[in-house]
């Protein structure tokens, strides 16, 4: 073995030459692999995110178990509560069945009103001499009208009369024809008669 020094320098510079047979040379391990960046901050950012994966994994655990028991009580609340709510449904359900009958009740207050009154308006100007055979509804506001009379000009004086009537909206002629009756003449005549549409409305 043989050892080089250099003089007239601060520091020594020594170079070691190893002259054993290579049999006989003790290995040294190279160790510099450690501190070499390209291998340090890759397994420092590999370290990182393993434990940034992990805290965020235990982190996603406990918030779904926070989750899932914040679930768990709204459904025991909800089962708590289920027969209040079942109670709740059977009552809007008979509300709205009383509530038909209500309406439906006002509806025939509102229709024996206005046929109370139509019948009061028909009759309150029949002239004397004439009277009524039929009267029918043909649809919701109109109605035909049957009747015989021994003065043919008190077909047209009633006509008149009739329209002036609160429920009545027009009167026309439909027909009219000479008859018998007791041996007399008589005329027979059909009138049809349009109500008004918001008569028996009035409170």
């Amino acid at each position: 073995m043989a050892t080089i020094k250099s003089k007239g320098s601060n520091k020594a510079l020594a170079i070691t030459i190893n002259l054993l047979p290579s049999e006989h040379r003790k290995k040294q391990t190279d160790l510099t692999w450690v501190t070499d960046r390209r291998i340090v901050w890759p397994t420092v950012l590999f370290i990182v995110s393993v434990v940034a994966a992990l805290f965020i994994y235990a982190y996603t655990l406990e918030s779904l178990s926070s989750l899932n028991a914040e679930l768990q009580s709204v459904r025991a609340s909800v089962e708590r509560e289920r027969p209040l709510l079942l109670k709740i449904s059977e009552l809007e359900k008979n509300q709205s069945v009383i509530n038909s009958k209500i309406n439906a009740l006002k509806s025939i207050q509102i229709n024996k009103k206005r046929w109370v009154v139509l019948f009061e308006n028909i009759s309150s100007v029949l002239p004397p001499n004439m009277w009524l055979i039929s009267l029918s509804q043909v649809s919701e506001f109109n109605l035909e009208m049957k009747g015989t009379t021994f003065d043919f000009s008190e077909v047209a004086e009633y006509m008149v009369k009739l329209e002036k009537q609160s429920s009545v909206e027009k009167v026309s002629l439909v027909t009219i024809s000479t008859t018998k009756v007791d041996g007399d003449e008589a005329y027979s005549f059909t009138l049809k008669v349009v109500l008004k549409r918001d008569f028996g409305e009035e409170t």
